[in-house]
């Protein structure tokens, strides 16, 4: 049975109004999400928010005591623990509506996974140290 005109633009008012009730609850997720990365002891704790910026820092005294450099490297660790985390949860909420191509997209902006950075070491800025033949010998 075909669909009337009429009935055809109800339709795609429909889905339009779908997307835009899904849309809505994902902006309000994403505005209410953050994720916390704390030291084992405690001494210092990062919290961002779902686009990885940095909402709340707590550093107490013995954080303070190991010295300036010390502080920061785990400020910066934390930092990235906690956009990894959020980073996956982002994706999590976004994946339902946002389709395989949307996700690809999202995942290009994301923060890398620190965890992953330490496991591949990188690759030397010259490809010749490497042991495989070259591709092209034309530079």
């Amino acid at each position: 049975m075909e669909q009337s005109p009429e009935q055809w633009l109800a339709s795609m008012q429909a889905r339009a109004d779908e997307m835009v009730r899904q849309s809505q609850e994902i902006q309000q997720s994403l505005q209410e999400m953050s994720e916390t990365a704390s030291e084992p002891d405690g001494a210092v704790t990062v919290t961002v928010s779902a686009n990885g910026a940095l909402t709340d820092l707590h550093i107490d005294k013995r954080a303070l005591q190991r010295g300036p450099d010390r502080l920061k490297d785990a400020i910066l660790q934390l930092a990235g623990q906690a956009q990894a985390k959020v980073a996956g949860r982002v994706v999590d909420t976004v994946e339902p509506v946002a389709g395989s191509t949307g996700l690809d997209f999202l995942r290009t902006q994301l923060p890398a996974d620190p965890d992953a950075a330490e496991q591949s070491p990188p690759r030397p800025a010259n490809d010749d140290l490497d042991d495989e033949p070259p591709q092209t010998f034309l530079r």
